[in-house]
């Protein structure tokens, strides 16, 4: 009869569209909320939507100036920052204290192997490599492509050091 295999397609298609969303989601883009002050003034505080390019997991293809998504290595959160140094790069880590001349110290680090430099756009209100050290690229979960606000603005992300 009809009917039997009717049923049977419908949870045949179901299955794919779960299988086709699953795969989306895991491993091509994802979303996710900006908050926070750190990237102010490229991300707002509160409203603004991350749109995350998983293919860029493991700092694949990520280039300095991209944005990327990252587990935080303190804690178990996630955290959006700026690349500003790939394996090899030497960076400049603002040092708080000064010398008896008034100058301030300057300190340069070589960013490991396996690792990258990441800091937020809003350096007073960062907390990024210049507290935790380089980042392991492992922990990078992707690359921001574009931002929006639900029906109402969508923009994409552009390197601004290309």
């Amino acid at each position: 009869p009809s009917w039997i295999g009717h049923p049977f397609g419908v949870l045949v298609r179901t299955l794919k569209f779960v299988a086709f969303a699953h795969m989306i989601w895991d491993y091509g883009i994802s979303m996710a909320p900006a908050s926070g002050p750190s990237m102010l003034p490229t991300f707002e505080v509160l409203g603004e939507w991350l749109l995350v390019s998983k293919l860029h997991r493991f700092g694949r293809n990520v280039s300095i100036g991209d944005v990327v998504a990252y587990s935080i290595p303190i804690n178990d959160e996630v955290g959006v920052k700026r690349v500003l140094g790939l394996p090899g790069d030497y960076v400049l880590v603002d040092a708080p204290a000064e010398s008896g001349s008034g100058l301030s110290l300057s300190l340069f680090c070589q960013v490991p192997q396996g690792h990258c430099w990441i800091v937020g756009d809003n350096l007073v209100a960062s907390r990024d490599s210049r507290t935790f050290g380089p980042v392991p690229l492992a922990l990078i979960r992707g690359k921001v492509i574009a931002t929006f606000r639900p029906f109402s603005e969508f923009k994409w992300m552009a390197n601004p050091l290309q």
